[in-house]
């Protein structure tokens, strides 16, 4: 590797560490339309979470599926920086790679959506029928 292309040091401190994260953090909501997508939805079903009766499991449920999603989002995003920087023209592995990345999005987003059904639709059902 010649000198004017030395990579960063690693991470001297655990504060570096944090730093980092919280860097990858910022690009992927500034560069991702989705990711801003999915944490509406997250603050969104957690806000309404606090309006109902959950149980601690429900809790469970809800918080793994909303950060499972925001997981895949990103693994998503590393996975298409990843296929963009090493064949930046169109090639049909690549094509099937990002295609691939972005079904586990969407499997994720299928799973998140049927466990926040399952456990707040009847809660909200509910509390409207108690106000008719």
């Amino acid at each position: 590797m010649s000198d004017n292309k030395k990579r960063p040091p690693k991470n001297k401190t655990f504060i570096d560490s944090f730093r980092y994260a919280f860097e990858g953090v910022r690009t992927v909501f500034q560069e991702e339309r989705n990711m801003r997508s999915h944490m509406f939805s997250f603050v969104a079903v957690i806000l309404l979470s606090l309006f109902l009766p959950l149980s601690l499991h429900e809790w469970l449920w809800i918080l793994l599926v909303s950060f499972l999603m925001i997981i895949m989002e990103i693994l998503n995003t590393v996975i298409e920086n990843i296929i963009d920087f090493i064949s930046p023209d169109y090639h049909p592995l690549a094509k099937k790679v990002k295609d691939m990345a972005a079904a586990a999005v969407l499997f994720t987003s299928f799973f998140a959506l049927v466990t926040g059904a399952v456990i707040l639709l009847p809660k909200i059902f509910a509390i409207l029928k108690i106000y008719q």
